[in-house]
């Protein structure tokens, strides 16, 4: 597209649509930096959907005329301006009086690929016409012919009559060539060579030694009209049928995953394969049927061998789900297993790939230690995901709903354990055992990158089927049990367990209000609310089902098998042990007091400890049923 701006003149400077707000668009301009700096990144910014318009297709072999209006790029304005030919030079050379100039008689000597003809966009359709434009128009504006009482007969062959396509017209020539098929290459009419012949010349192919541009005899079927250009602002819907500018082409997809703002996976429907394109990458398909362009609906999974984020390969001797296909320059997710930073997710770009489960990436908000660039290091295939898609959250987050926070330039899983006002929330993080009040724009919903597809945490199942009810703090005291009495103070963040059947083994993060004597305390807990949902729960709970946090130790090497963990699950910290190492830093964890086994990640699970007369002592390994292990 096109962007205009106005100071002494106006001027329409090259950019790329990224995304839409309102009546504005967010567009990155091709030839204007945010600095004088050649070095420094393009200038983004947000501009009215007034002042845009798309960019004029190229005219071949149009030669100007002394006195015609034309646009000229203008190196120093970076932009096209708008002037007329006062000379014609040799070497296809021009001589141009630009408007706005402060001296009238001021010209410049432009080359001819540097100018086109003037022409105003209005109602979206340029104005003179093109040639395609023309010829329609002039069939619309024909005047009516009244009847005069003849009765013709007319024969009918039966055939649809055949497109006709004159010289210098710009059309759309189809491949048929393996590999290519169904993709549709930007051209223009040579000559008719008879015999439904046509000879075309591409705008985007050149012949092999890549000295000028690509000619070839084309079949009358191959060839169609240009369709029209449609400014499309508002994103692209999933299962929608799209044309993706892919190798100097258009090739035919249906949208697969909304990634972000303004990227999407999209399904080559010829091919099989799945990629990732920027929305100014895509243009909503059209047929041309019946003489004329007619948009397409969405496509149904049964109309094509299509299954959502999943592949269609019948693989043998091999049970393992597909990997995910990271391509060149794909923006990505990478997680952080460092200690002090499990769990969170950085934004990156896939720089290249390194081996089959390994990649070179470039984070976007993280730099090197002297911070004159951006940091890059290489990542396995288990730590990256696609970019989630974007959901624009209008409504309040609940409760102890669960979010990804935007923090120290990634983003970090938390609970929402309070709702403040001013659009704030306090926001509980487990993996850190830290509390962060942060403003609503800070959030997004949290998603799940599952079985190639994306899950909002509030649509997800329940890792078990066992219900937490908020019964805890009761304990039985054990006969002859000695040890040190803890003393908790008002404000100081504890864990606090339940000895009930089914609630064994697992601990709630909570904070002490008071002291109620007796050995007991008021707790308020930190992720577990009212049966209202209003507020946090509180209740009364005994000294010896309380101890103080334990301190975070997070693990960056993997879990052995038989070893103990706590895993968070429902809420809250539950002692298990390791089954069995999976792919990808999983864990197959095994619970005694549910006698269930669940699959956990690596940054859900933290070393187990004990709060033995007054000190923290780790876990050693346990033995498990052998059923269990098998």
């Amino acid at each position: 597209m096109e962007v205009r701006m106005q100071n002494d003149s106006v001027i329409w400077y090259p950019a790329t649509f990224l995304r839409s707000s309102l009546n504005q668009l967010y567009v990155q301009f091709e030839t204007l930096s945010e600095t004088d700096d050649p070095s420094s990144p393009l200038r983004r910014e947000y501009v009215g959907a007034g002042d845009v318009r798309p960019v004029p297709p190229p005219e071949l072999h149009r030669y100007l005329k002394v006195g015609e209006m034309v646009e000229g790029f203008c190196r120093e304005k970076k932009g096209w301006r708008k002037g007329h030919v006062v000379d014609i030079l040799e070497n296809s050379r021009y001589a141009v009086s630009f408007e706005g100039e402060a001296q009238k008689d001021s010209v410049a000597e432009m080359e001819h690929w540097e100018l086109r003809a003037f022409r105003e966009w209005a109602d979206g359709f340029w104005a003179p016409p093109f040639l395609l434009q023309e010829v329609l128009q002039k069939k619309s504006s024909e005047p009516e012919v009244k009847a005069r009482g003849l009765i013709l007969k007319i024969k009918c062959s039966g055939k649809a009559s055949k497109p006709k396509f004159v010289d210098g017209m710009l059309v759309e020539v189809k491949s048929d060539e393996e590999g290519f098929r169904g993709s549709w290459y930007t051209a223009v009419i040579v000559k008719a060579l008879g015999n439904d012949k046509f000879l075309v010349e591409y705008r985007t192919l050149r012949t092999e030694d890549k000295t000028e541009l690509l000619k070839e005899e084309v079949d009358i079927s191959c060839i169609r009209h240009c369709p029209p250009v449609i400014q499309r602002v508002i994103p692209f819907d999933y299962r929608e049928r799209v044309d993706a500018w892919y190798n100097d082409g258009w090739w035919d997809h249906i949208v697969q995953v909304l990634i972000n703002g303004c990227q999407y996976m999209v399904h080559f429907t010829n091919t099989d394969e799945e990629m990732v394109f920027e929305h100014s990458k895509l243009r909503p398909h059209q047929e041309w049927i019946d003489g004329k362009w007619s948009g397409v609906s969405k496509v149904h999974l049964t109309d094509v061998n299509l299954k959502p984020n999943k592949g269609n390969l019948k693989r043998k001797y091999s049970r393992r789900a597909s990997e995910p296909t990271f391509r060149d320059g794909m923006i990505v997710e990478v997680k952080s297993d460092e200690e002090g930073y499990q769990g969170s997710w950085y934004t990156a770009v896939i720089v290249c790939s390194l081996c089959s489960d390994k990649y070179l990436v470039e984070y976007q908000t993280l730099k090197t230690d002297d911070e004159s660039e951006l940091l890059r290091e290489n990542a396995f295939a288990s730590y990256i995901r696609p970019c989630p898609p974007k959901f624009v959250r209008v409504d309040r987050y609940k409760m102890l709903e669960e979010v990804d926070a935007w923090y120290n330039d990634g983003w970090w899983i938390g609970l929402v354990s309070k709702v403040c006002d001013d659009l704030k929330y306090a926001v509980y993080f487990w993996t850190t055992n830290e509390e962060l009040v942060l403003d609503h724009f800070n959030l997004r919903p949290h998603q799940e990158w599952t079985g190639g597809k994306w899950i909002v945490s509030f649509r997800k199942k329940s890792k078990s089927k066992f219900v937490v009810k908020n019964k805890l703090g009761k304990c039985k005291e054990e006969n002859g049990k000695t040890g040190v009495e803890p003393n908790f103070m008002s404000g100081m963040k504890v864990e606090v367990k339940s000895d009930e059947q089914g609630y064994r083994g697992s601990w709630y993060p909570a904070g002490i209000v008071k002291s109620l004597g007796r050995r007991k305390y008021l707790v308020e807990y930190q992720t577990l609310k009212t049966d209202d949902g209003t507020q946090l729960h509180k209740e009364e709970a005994d000294a010896l089902c309380i101890r103080p946090c334990p301190p975070v130790v997070q693990r960056k090497h993997l879990y052995k098998p038989f070893e103990e963990v706590d895993a968070w699950y429902n809420d809250g910290w539950w002692v298990g042990q390791i089954c069995k190492a999976l792919k990808g830093r999983k864990y197959s964890v095994y619970f005694n007091t549910t006698n269930e086994t669940l699959e956990f990640q690596h940054s859900e699970l933290r070393p187990h400890q004990d709060w033995i007369n007054g000190q923290w002592v780790f876990a050693k390994r346990v033995v498990m049923p052998e059923e269990v292990i098998h």
